[in-house]
């Protein structure tokens, strides 16, 4: 008899363990490695580990996808204003295409022209409307932010979606 309570408790305990299949991917949006460099108003005009400008927005979706460990081999320095990212990103093989999903980079090629505009997609709402972490949305009348945000509920109207995937998914090139 105690031989089957203790197999009992022993499968319940690894089962509570083990992660659960339907559980989705927690992301990593905090913890930005240049925040402390940002200044509250204006650029930095420090180049980042990827190539790209600290503290815009394309500076901190590189961020993203590198803590998320997604890859970023497919970089091209100097080639990364965000209105570019679908381009670079199709000489990668990677897909670009009009569906939103978690853990994909959202582009608005035309926002703050001319050099558009990144954000990491943490959720997509069942109203098809996305969830984003981002740096230096443009706001009001093309006004700056110069500052990191989370925002809900954001229209995917003119954005394209790049579908990063997991640096093991793929072998590197």
């Amino acid at each position: 008899m105690h031989a089957r309570a203790l197999a009992a408790i022993l499968i319940a305990g690894v089962a509570l363990a083990a992660p659960a299949a339907a559980t989705p991917h927690a992301r990593v949006v905090y913890g930005y490695t240049y925040t402390d460099r940002c200044p509250g108003a204006g650029l930095a005009d420090v180049v980042d580990r990827w190539g790209m400008y600290a503290c815009n927005c394309t500076s901190y979706v590189a961020w993203a996808l590198s803590a998320n460990d997604q890859r970023i081999d497919w970089f091209i320095r100097g080639s990364m204003d965000a209105w570019n990212w679908p381009n670079v990103a199709r000489i990668a093989h990677l897909t670009v295409d009009h569906t939103p999903a978690a853990g994909s980079v959202a582009v608005w090629p035309k926002l703050a022209r001319p050099f558009g505009h990144v954000a990491y997609v943490t959720n997509v709402e069942p109203n098809r409307t996305i969830d984003v972490a981002e740096y230096n949305f443009p706001g009001p009348n093309g006004t700056k932010t110069w500052s990191f945000e989370t925002r809900s509920f954001v229209r995917t109207n003119g954005a394209l979606f790049i579908h990063v995937p997991r640096r093991d998914d793929e072998p590197r090139r």
